[in-house]
């Protein structure tokens, strides 16, 4: 059974569905309440048993670097105005796990393929890690459940090579995602190939791609040989992972978490509402608001 105790989060992307904030504000630093989504991301990935994340960024963005490391001069600050206790909240985010932070320059290549083909050296000699997007969160309302947990238990009960997680989807909500073709075994669903964005008539499943992956060194000789895809020149790893099924298994996983996609901002507003409703003083304050402030009864 291959232990997983990295992981990798792609933060490269330049948000430009949130343009104009995006300009200065990267997509995983948005709030969700009052901690950025990256945040909830590395909390859930540490409640699985991961220590080390390696955050891939684009060339202007220090944020995630600034987040999880030590501010000496806040805590300087918070002291003088008597507030100290306020620092308690940040104090162990550079404590929780061990950061390193690797930059995606304009001479790169553009792709999914790009922030794991940087981060090599860093993941070479793991028995297996985690790949995960920086702006998106599977949100489970009992703090206690882990969606990493629950990738990582159907990796290594599977006896799988790779897995990937998804989400089931409308039939209008498709051609939104790639969706899998799968084929079962036993207990499990083994990926067969993507179809990226179908029509509801073209689509193998209802189960949409989400990006969430594990996966081992196998993947790197593939990586670092791939081609560009031919529809628009960039290095997808959805086609080293189908590269990847000729040889090894890729395990489905289906998560029980709700999926918070904040990548545009009617999202990322649902996304926030799905974290506030889950606490019951929030929900009821938001409760009265909406009913007040657009006259809407909830009776």
């Amino acid at each position: 059974m291959k232990t997983i105790k990295k992981a990798v989060i792609s933060c490269a992307g330049f948000g430009t569905r949130f343009l104009p904030v995006s300009k200065t504000i990267q997509k995983e630093m948005l709030p969700l309440l009052n901690k950025p989504i990256i945040d909830y991301i590395v909390d859930d990935s540490i409640k699985a048993g991961i220590e080390e994340f390696v955050i891939v960024m684009n060339s202007h963005n220090y944020q995630p670097l600034h987040y999880f490391r030590e501010n000496n001069r806040l805590e300087e600050y918070l002291k003088e105005m008597n507030k100290s206790h306020l620092y308690e909240e940040v104090k162990d985010l550079h404590q929780k796990a061990k950061f390193t932070f690797i930059k995606q320059t304009r001479n790169d290549p553009y792709g999914t393929s790009i922030p794991l083909l940087l981060s090599s050296k860093e993941i070479e000699n793991e028995e297996a890690f985690l790949y995960l997007t920086g702006d998106d969160v599977i949100f489970f309302e009992d703090q206690r459940k882990s969606f990493v947990s629950e990738l990582i238990n159907t990796f290594q009960q599977s006896d799988a090579d790779a897995a990937l997680s998804c989400i089931e989807k409308s039939n209008e909500e498709l051609h939104q995602y790639g969706v899998v073709k799968m084929k079962q075994k036993g207990n499990w669903n083994f990926l067969e190939f993507f179809v990226e964005k179908p029509s509801p008539d073209q689509a193998p499943s209802n189960l949409a791609n989400i990006s969430k992956y594990i996966l081992t060194p196998s993947i790197l000789p593939i990586i670092h040989s791939q081609k560009p895809n031919q529809s628009n020149n960039e290095f997808y790893i959805t086609d080293a992972i189908l590269e990847l099924t000729k040889t090894e298994k890729v395990v489905i996983n289906q998560t029980q978490g709700k999926y918070l996609n904040s990548g545009d901002p009617i999202n990322w507003l649902k996304a926030n509402l799905t974290v506030a409703g889950s606490d019951l003083e929030i929900r009821e304050q938001l409760l009265d608001y909406i009913q007040n402030e657009w006259n809407v009864s909830f009776d």
